[in-house]
């Protein structure tokens, strides 16, 4: 699936849109609106309030709302009254001021609309359902806890290997012959799951039986291995409630990409390459 510029803008945005729109449908149910200001007669209202706040940083709505919501009201009387001068002055009667205005109306609209669309599929039940997914996926949670020999050639590897055929002892020769900063623990790692080690090093670490070691040496950027896996066990899936905001996450993520594929599939698009539009632009800015 394709990710455009709007696409990964629009998941920066997933949770506040939801929000959005949870937001607004409380507004619309509820007709006793609660005022904040009022800017020459007009109200500024909570609901409007709450909208910039779900709109900012992640790091401003980590603090407590009033720490900020003083100074969010603040900035929300300034735009508004600054608005209200530049269209005074006709400022929205001008052609490129005027697209800007088309263009952030757009995306205001755009992003309630798919807000409720997604509010809409991002219910319990289909927490639940990916939840109960992610559990029946015992691999992913799969861990290891093995040791290593680092070495920088495969001949060293190759005869590691063949002394460990012959009794030699792992731990042994970790602590004599690995280069890697394991070696003076006998090689160990510790445990660890899929996605902490490179790709080569995990993929011979989970593709080995407990007990048994590499039969050919595992080359990565670092050099050469020989591992040995020691136990290997199925973590405990997490909590539900632990799991909720990931969970919500990427199923609003999915939901997002079927929304908008589907929408595109129904248009007629068409779009120049690059190089076309920097021909363009660099022949206008000769004239």
């Amino acid at each position: 699936m394709r990710i455009g510029i709007f696409t990964f803008q629009f998941i920066c945005l997933l949770a506040g849109a939801i929000l959005f729109a949870g937001t607004a449908q409380l507004a619309q149910a509820d007709e006793a609106r609660i005022p904040v200001a009022t800017v020459n007669g007009e109200t500024i209202w909570l609901d409007d309030v709450m909208r910039q706040a779900e709109r900012l940083p992640a790091k401003f709505r980590q603090a407590p709302m009033e720490n900020y919501f003083d100074q969010l009201v603040t900035d929300m009387v300034d735009s508004k009254i600054a608005a209200d001068a530049a269209r005074a002055a006709k400022y929205d009667t001008k052609k490129e001021i005027a697209a800007a205005m088309k263009t952030a109306a757009d995306r205001v609209l755009a992003e309630s609309w798919i807000g409720e669309k997604i509010n809409s599929e991002v219910n319990d039940a289909a927490i639940e359902k990916a939840y109960k997914i992610f559990v029946a996926d015992t691999a992913s949670r799969e861990q290891v806890t093995a040791a290593h020999i680092l070495v920088a050639t495969e001949d060293e590897a190759k005869s590691i290997i063949a002394s460990l055929e012959k009794g030699a002892d792992f731990a042994e020769l970790a602590k004599s012959k690995s280069t890697g900063p394991s070696g003076p623990n006998g090689g160990s790692l510790g445990t660890f799951g899929r996605g902490q080690m490179v790709p080569a090093f995990e993929n011979a670490a989970f593709s080995l039986d407990v007990g048994k070691i590499t039969m050919q040496p595992v080359q990565t950027q670092f050099g050469w291995h020989v591992i040995k896996v020691e136990s290997k066990k199925i973590a405990p899936a997490p909590r539900i409630e632990d799991m909720r905001e990931q969970l919500v996450q990427t199923l609003s993520t999915q939901a997002l990409g079927r929304v908008l594929e589907e929408l595109r599939a129904k248009q007629e698009i068409k779009l120049r390459s690059f190089d076309d539009i920097r021909k363009d632009a660099m022949a206008a800015n000769k004239q």
